[in-house]
């Protein structure tokens, strides 16, 4: 680790191979309604608020994100990467006398579907937020009353008061210190600069100490790429990487069956997170950039042709030191 000094179509064998690619959900023979959880928002409401924005738009269109397959571009070639970095985190024995599992923090956690992923990994409790009453609705109905998920409404800039007021249904003591991991799958890019060193700090306050925090955002890149014909985009021609910081740029990101979802992010730097990162408290275990892979392009060309070669998202995996 490093720190600087301060701080009803049949599908295919191949599309049935590619929907178990890289794990990202259960195949289903059944189409289901294109979805996926923080990384898509309505950018044609009239709230200025990107918070008011997002809440509004999952509410309304909650029950559409519920899914148990990867379908979204980034279920591909982002949500692996995360469950990729968690898995020795998640097998991993403090003293050789933990056996019972870890418990995880997701922090924006939509539907569930990243928490679910989790449990099937060997995760002994998920703690998931979201801003969307309805997407926490749908997140309670899918988990059918398993005790191994407990979720609730929280805005993430108030998590450790969201956790500490709701400690009795969550089973804590007190959110300081009481989750062994804690992810945030596409929620930065919802929040500004400031907005998210507040939810990186609060995350470090909710972990043990040897806590990993795993977190992916679209790649800072992306204000770069705005080919109209590319399955993942950006209405950015013209701004500029330093000049348009915290600016809340939209676009559109595809689904498997062709779907076309809005998006917005919030334009960060590389150095907006780095010093976010550092400024917390936390060690930098590993930095991955995360994009179409040969096998994407083996089993489905024709869906991935447009952003191939292309950074599309940055995941980092981060610890707090003992």
């Amino acid at each position: 680790s490093f720190r600087p000094h301060n701080n009803n179509k049949k599908r295919t064998g191949s599309d049935l191979q590619l929907l178990r690619l890289r794990s990202g959900g259960d195949v289903l023979d059944n189409e289901t309604q294109p979805s996926n959880d923080a990384d898509s928002i309505d950018a044609n409401g009239d709230d200025n608020d990107s918070e008011t924005k997002s809440r509004k738009m999952y509410n309304k269109q909650a029950s559409n994100w519920v899914r148990t397959e990867p379908r979204c571009l980034s279920d591909f070639t982002g949500r692996p990467v995360v469950f990729g970095m968690l898995e020795d985190v998640l097998n991993a024995q403090h003293d050789g006398s933990d056996s019972k599992g870890k418990v995880v923090l997701d922090i924006g956690c939509g539907e569930g579907y990243c928490a679910r992923k989790v449990i099937e990994m060997g995760a002994s409790k998920v703690v998931g937020s979201d801003i969307s009453k309805e997407m926490i609705a749908c997140a309670l109905s899918t988990a059918n009353g398993d005790d191994r998920f407990k979720y609730y409404e929280a805005v993430a800039g108030e998590l450790l008061k969201g956790l500490n007021d709701n400690r009795d249904f969550l089973g804590i003591d007190s959110a300081e210190g009481a989750f062994d991991v804690a992810i945030a799958v596409f929620l930065f890019n919802y929040l500004t600069t400031y907005e998210m060193e507040e939810v990186i700090l609060q995350a470090f306050q909710a972990l043990k100490p040897g806590g990993t925090f795993i977190f992916s955002v679209p790649h800072p890149s992306m204000i770069f790429c705005h080919d109209k014909g590319a399955i993942f985009r950006l209405d950015s021609e013209n701004k500029g990487y330093y000049s348009s910081r915290n600016e809340k740029i939209t676009g559109i990101i595809s689904t498997i069956d062709g779907t076309t979802l809005n998006i917005m992010s919030v334009h960060k730097t590389l150095s907006d997170y780095i010093t976010a990162i550092f400024s917390s408290g936390f060690e930098i275990v590993g930095i991955q950039e995360a994009g179409v892979t040969e096998e994407h392009m083996i089993l489905h060309p024709e869906f991935f042709e447009s952003v191939k070669d292309r950074p599309l998202h940055l995941v980092f995996k981060l610890k707090k030191p003992y």
